[in-house]
């Protein structure tokens, strides 16, 4: 069985250190329909290479910029999103780039947060992060 997956590439120089650190713990150990999936990481010399799955309907950044959406489907999208923003919260972590190229689609209709800033509160295995460049 073979799929597509992203792949982040992040400096672990500076801060970028600990966001990229803290972005792992929150895809590994926090799972949900409405966040990208981490899949797997590597170390390469300071660089962090975050492995994830692939999106393959793109931004809705890419989606509103060609067509005109419906209101249905900025309701659905809507919602998917609001869903993945109170997991997040109930989890005691914040997106702090919430934004339409942050927002990831997929043919099936799913529709997942990604390529964010994450703040949180230290609980076991979580902090902050996700995925995108």
């Amino acid at each position: 069985m073979s799929f597509q997956v992203a792949i982040k590439k992040m400096s672990l120089r500076g801060q970028n250190g600990e966001r990229a650190v803290n972005e792992i713990l929150v895809l590994k150990d926090k799972k949900n329909p409405n966040i990208v999936s981490s899949l797997d990481s590597f170390l390469v010399d300071e660089d962090l290479w975050l492995v994830m799955e692939y999106m393959d309907g793109g931004t809705l950044q890419d989606v509103v910029r060609q067509t005109r959406m419906a209101e249905g489907e900025m309701a659905a999208v809507s919602r998917e999103c609001l869903q993945g923003l109170d997991f997040l919260h109930s989890n005691r972590v914040i997106h702090r780039d919430l934004k339409s190229s942050n927002i990831l689609l997929a043919t099936d209709g799913s529709v997942k947060l990604g390529g964010c800033s994450w703040s949180g509160t230290a609980l076991p295995g979580c902090g902050c992060g996700a995925a995108s460049q």
